[in-house]
């Protein structure tokens, strides 16, 4: 982790957070796993938004990523999530394309789970657009009343970017959940190039716990 350059393949937090998390909270298990304490938040790019050891997930080929994790407990405050962002959205405002005007950015966030919203699990993709501070953002629209999911046992999410039809499908246990369309996958998707967060957050209360991270697959299609 944090190696030099693009020699490593997690690195420690994520660009738009001054402060950066301990690495006193990532753990390697005995069992291959990773774990992510509270607080802590991993990205395969580095602060410098240049590509890692690990490719980005190319818009333009569209691609599917698959997390497998668990909790240490199954509180409802906590905040887990893993997701995937675009290298383009960055200090250096390469979201901003022509013939926009310079500082209007657009990208979309692929949100694979995010724990805490729903009872069960939550993919959600949003278009965001706009110059800072002022963005908005369209969401597509997950089950927020869903069947509950205990969080302390393996669970498997996943989503799939189609640059065809524009749509993402996002998994859970190897069951669609749903299918997002529409102005939530906007055509700026094509062009960009993705890499993985994973982080361990709170709602609210800032109760510590750990997120078990026992695998990340990602493919494009042939």
């Amino acid at each position: 982790m944090d190696g030099r350059g693009d020699s490593a393949k997690l690195y420690n937090g994520v660009w738009w957070d001054k402060a950066v998390p301990p690495k006193s909270l990532y753990t390697d298990n005995a069992d291959g796993s990773l774990s992510i304490s509270f607080g802590g938040a991993l990205a395969t790019v580095p602060r410098t938004m240049t590509p890692g050891a690990l490719p980005l997930l190319r818009g333009t080929d569209g691609f599917f990523v698959e997390f497998e994790v668990s909790l240490s407990d199954n509180d409802h405050d906590h905040f887990p999530a893993v997701w995937l962002m675009p290298i383009e959205h960055n200090q250096r405002l390469d979201d901003s394309y022509q013939p926009d005007e310079r500082g209007f950015e657009r990208w979309i966030e692929i949100d694979v789970d995010e724990g805490g919203f729903a009872p069960g699990p939550m993919g959600t993709a949003i278009s965001w657009s706009g110059t800072w501070p002022n963005y908005t953002r369209v969401r597509s629209n997950p089950d927020l009343y869903n069947q509950r999911i205990d969080r302390s046992h393996r669970h498997k999410f996943a989503a799939g970017f189609d640059p065809k039809t524009l749509t993402i499908t996002f998994w859970h246990d190897d069951k669609i959940q749903y299918v997002a369309k529409g102005e939530s996958v906007p055509e700026i998707a094509r062009k960009q190039n993705f890499y993985v967060i994973m982080n361990a957050a709170s709602h609210k209360l800032n109760l510590p716990y750990t997120m078990n991270v026992y695998g990340v697959r990602a493919f494009i299609p042939n």
